[in-house]
């Protein structure tokens, strides 16, 4: 009982109990208070550790290159400083732009350092294409004598030669390490030491590498430039890789002779350079390194003939000079000679062998020296030779042609069927024999020439002046428009409607729609389609000057046409929600087509197609990461995200940083995962052990590895569970096998011993 006297409170008749529980129920609120706040305490670390796994699992887990600058631009500073943070992003495809470049400004000495770190730089995939000019590669000097990294960097990158240790120059290891790559330094044996430029059979290795320069030679040591063995087999070596690779080998064998430095009998010793053999073999090679040969055999008729056949101009250094005139004696000699030697030779050539030997003297004709003058009379007049010869023909030679060899129909038939011919030459013909345009296949063949002709001469000089009438001929004008669409406009009035010649227009140019009536269009969208289907593509859509050009083309009511707008989602176009129809968004065919370019065009699927369970399921199928738009029941539906789960990893991802309510049903659902796989795994074992072999008394089982005792039965447990019908479907095994995989990499569950089991006896 409380009472007030002069202004103070005082208490009566309180009773001690009550006291007791008040100090009880005190102490209880701290107790709860302090409990919360342990429980907060923790609750704040789990979910900082529970951010920074999931931060780690998308970088992992990011595929392009949008997801993982994304990923990684969201980091903190100090996460980007991590080590752990590092080796997760260089685990995905793709490198953010730090990671690539990985300047000093950005990262700590203790990451650049990091042999861990360092090793996966190494390996990614990205490494070559990044450090292609060895530009921004630097090893630690922590790391360089550490002969396994080394080895692993030479053979991503060959430059790192010119920096490693003195100490890894003469090691064979790192020398054969660097040959591994496509690629080789310039001056690579000046590199290493004079012990690995000693050693022959790697010299040779050398030299059979497709990146090789005979120059190189002149590093070797001199015991092997004076070694015969070996100077031949290197030679030999670097011919065959070069003339192996057919026509970019021929290409780069004559590219090389080219260069003084690579005229590789320079580099050979005296004794070598007077041997016979060596320099056979040295200008069989390039004629040019008759050169460098002694002046005996400068004047041996072998060697001058085998340096000029390689090369002709090699002839400037035969003793005596103008030794291979000599040697013009030889039809074969001079047949291999014929396009390279000077107008005087050439002329000298000719008149030895060119009065019977058409064929020697249609060769001459590529001769740039030739003039018209040096053919043999008898070949001059002769229509058909000229007609043979009319095809290398340059302007020049052609106006040495006597007037009625130009009005000559074969010999303009034939100059029109060349490919390589001057267009001059061509217009000229036109002009002094216009009787070839009354051939059909002439025509069709200057038609198709893009070289020749512009579309307005093409009808100024063969559509017009032609004797066919081209304009109202089908066969001549649909082989027209497929070469030059725009002599569409040059048709007939009723060609210009015809079907085929507009499926024509459409398949040979984009810029069609251009080109054909807007009217036609509308009563045909299956050209329209045919347009897309035809240049609408992958590369098409990287140009956004095309995707611009193409779309303003369009007219506005073709894209309400399903035939229309399929084709332009088949080609990888993106869903326009601003010009399709809504009844589109309830089109199942048409969303799937759109997913399978890019996954979020399933945002555009009506909320109908978004509840319907099969679909759904047919969606994943193409991206599981559609999930994210998914209904919300169908997105808490075991089924369905089973199959989400167990078909991308990255699906995972809108459930791991999604509300609690998600993040409840994905820690549930990951237990039913994990319990249902250690039950099946539990009943197999129970079923083996508790097994006989035979299952029956006096009867073979038909899975024979039953009768082979423990042993076999311990071996193929899961064949034997499958037989006795106790084991799930493989497909749904599978499944849930892979599912449960996807979990342990976002840090939900760990793979159960049945995956790694039965991962084990496949």
């Amino acid at each position: 009982m409380a009472t007030v006297a002069d202004g103070k409170t005082e208490y009566s008749n309180y009773h001690p109990s009550s006291i007791e529980k008040s100090e009880t129920r005190c102490q209880q609120i701290l107790e709860c208070r302090r409990q919360i706040k342990s429980w907060q305490d923790k609750l704040n670390r789990l979910l900082v550790e529970q951010e920074r796994y999931f931060k780690l699992a998308k970088l992992r887990c990011s595929a392009g290159s949008t997801e993982i600058h994304s990923t990684w631009s969201n980091l903190s500073w100090s996460e980007k400083q991590d080590k752990e943070f590092i080796l997760a992003a260089l685990e995905s495809n793709e490198l953010p732009l730090e990671l690539k470049s990985f300047d000093e400004d950005v990262f700590p000495l203790h990451i650049r350092t990091d042999p861990e770190i360092f090793m996966a730089r190494v390996h990614h995939e990205s490494f070559e294409v990044a450090f292609r000019d060895y530009a921004g590669l630097v090893v630690p000097r922590t790391l360089c004598d550490d002969k396994n990294i080394m080895l692993e960097v030479v053979q991503r990158q060959p430059m790192v030669v010119e920096s490693m240790p003195d100490h890894w120059r003469d090691d064979p290891d790192i020398f054969r390490s660097v040959l591994k790559h496509q690629d080789l330094p310039w001056k690579l044996l000046q590199y290493f030491s004079k012990e690995i430029r000693s050693d022959a059979e790697l010299m040779l290795a050398v030299f059979q590498h497709r990146d090789s320069e005979l120059s190189w030679m002149g590093d070797c040591s001199e015991r092997l430039r004076d070694d015969k063995v070996f100077f031949i087999n290197a030679v030999d070596k670097f011919r065959s890789h070069c003339t192996k690779r057919t026509v970019e080998g021929y290409i780069k064998l004559r590219n090389h002779n080219e260069k003084p430095e690579n005229q590789v009998l320079r580099y050979a010793s005296q004794r070598l350079r007077s041997d016979f053999d060596v320099v056979m073999s040295c200008v069989r090679q390039s004629g040019m390194n008759l050169e460098h040969a002694s002046d005996d055999l400068r004047g041996n008729d072998k060697i001058v003939m085998a340096a000029c056949a390689q090369d002709y101009t090699a002839s400037m250094y035969s003793l005596p000079l103008g030794l291979e005139i000599s040697f013009l004696e030889h039809y074969d000699f001079a047949r291999s000679i014929i396009a390279d030697v000077s107008a005087e030779t050439l002329k000298l050539s000719l008149d030895k062998h060119g009065d019977e030997d058409e064929q020697f003297c249609l060769d001459s004709i590529l001769n740039e020296n030739l003039d018209w003058s040096m053919i043999p009379e008898t070949f001059r007049s002769d229509t058909k030779f000229v007609s043979e010869a009319a095809k290398f023909l340059s302007w020049r030679r052609w106006e040495a042609l006597p007037l009625e060899m130009k009005r000559n129909v074969q010999i303009a038939s034939a100059l029109v069927e060349s490919t390589y011919i001057d267009r001059e030459i061509i217009w000229d013909v036109l002009h002094k024999c216009p009787e070839v345009l009354s051939d059909r296949k002439l025509v069709m063949d200057l038609i198709a020439n893009h070289q020749v002709f512009h579309i307005d001469d093409l009808h100024r000089l063969v559509i017009t002046n032609s004797v066919i009438d081209i304009p109202n001929d089908k066969g001549l004008m649909l082989h027209a428009v497929k070469h030059h669409p725009r002599l569409w406009k040059h048709c007939s009035e009723e060609l210009r409607g015809d079907n085929d010649i507009l499926i024509a227009v459409a398949e040979a140019s984009s810029n069609s729609l251009q080109i054909v009536p807007s009217t036609y269009q509308l009563d045909h969208p299956e050209f329209v389609a045919c347009v897309i289907q035809k240049h609408v593509g992958r590369k098409f859509f990287e140009s956004p000057g095309k995707i611009k050009r193409m779309y303003n083309s369009m007219l506005r009511e073709m894209w309400h046409n399903r035939a229309v707008a399929m084709a332009w989602l088949e080609a990888g176009g993106k869903w326009s929600n601003f010009d399709f129809p809504p009844a589109f968004s309830e089109d199942g065919e048409m969303i799937l087509t759109a997913t399978k370019h890019f996954w979020a065009e399933f945002r555009w699927a009506s909320d109908r197609l978004k509840s319907v369970k099969a679909f759904v399921i047919q969606a994943l199928a193409v991206d599981a990461r559609i999930i994210r738009f998914v209904s919300e029941e169908l997105f808490f539906d075991h089924n369905v995200v089973m199959a989400a789960f167990s078909t991308d990893v990255r699906a995972i991802e809108f459930y791991a940083e999604g509300d609690d309510q998600s993040f409840a049903f994905l820690v549930s659902f990951a237990k039913k995962i994990r319990r249902r796989l250690r039950e099946s795994r539990a009943f197999i074992d129970e079923f083996i052990g508790s097994a006989k072999c035979p299952l029956h008394e006096n009867v073979d089982c038909n899975l024979s590895m039953l009768n082979q005792g423990p042993v076999m039965l311990a071996t193929y447990e899961d064949k034997i569970a499958s037989y006795a019908g106790i084991l799930h479907e493989e497909e749904e095994l599978a499944q849930y096998e892979a599912t449960s995989r996807h979990l342990a990499a976002w840090g939900i569950c760990s793979i159960c011993c049945f995956v790694t089991v039965s991962n084990s006896h496949k």
